[in-house]
């Protein structure tokens, strides 16, 4: 007995997976401002290509 709206292998449903997929994106985009955010301070404060 298998769920027709459920999607191999995850188990998940497509609006579960769209939904952590969404959720997957906004982490990274978070991460790389803070990651860009701090690289400018470390640029700031110790320029390495200057």
């Amino acid at each position: 007995m298998s769920d027709n709206q459920k999607v191999w292998p995850t188990g998940l449903t497509e609006a579960e997976s769209e939904e952590l997929h969404r959720n997957l994106i906004q982490g990274t985009q978070f991460f790389g401002m803070i990651a860009a955010f701090a690289h400018l301070l470390a640029y700031i404060y110790s320029p390495w290509l200057g």
